[in-house]
């Protein structure tokens, strides 16, 4: 038998509340495992010392009044309630970045050279995406009378379908 299954027994033991069969495994196991002799050695130790405090008790008249005190509802603290949770860390980053490139840009000496480089690179994609767009159509006027039999086509092609296949129908 394992150490881990001794150690849940060995409370029992202590106890006397093991069958014989349990209680002669237990003893034999010991024998044999310095470790969990070690254990029940120091569980001994610490049942001596709690047997030596006296016992209080309570009465009943302290009881009712512990029962009847109002319990405190903790108050809604923002920042620690909110801003410090694991879930919305994430969120925080984000905006931590946010600011840290708004504020760059905000009190940036050139702003307006940044002003002029955002202004470029949004006509240069504005034009790639009119380009794009140009050549699509191009391509379905190319097409004439068979470009709906070929978005069919399309369409039906495995790879572009997704999941349908896999998905029960109703």
């Amino acid at each position: 038998m394992g150490c881990e299954r001794i150690e849940e027994l060995l409370s029992p033991y202590l106890e006397d509340e093991l069958t014989q069969e349990d209680r002669q495994t237990v003893e034999t196991h010991l024998y044999t495992c310095a470790s969990c002799a070690e254990l029940l050695s120091l569980m001994r130790e610490a049942r001596e010392s709690l047997a030596s405090f006296p016992e209080v008790y309570v009465s009943e008249g302290l009881t009712e009044k512990l029962y009847e005190l109002p319990q405190k509802r903790k108050k809604f603290r923002f920042v620690t309630d909110l801003l410090l949770r694991p879930s919305f860390q994430p969120i925080m980053t984000a905006a931590t970045i946010l600011l840290v490139f708004v504020s760059f840009y905000v009190f940036h000496p050139e702003r307006s050279t940044i002003n002029q480089s955002i202004e470029r690179q949004f006509k240069i994609g504005f034009s790639k995406v009119e380009k794009l767009y140009a050549e699509a159509e191009s391509i379905t006027h190319t097409l004439g009378e068979y470009k709906d039999n070929f978005l069919i086509s399309i369409k039906d092609f495995k790879p572009f379908r997704g999941n349908e296949e896999k998905q029960p129908k109703i």
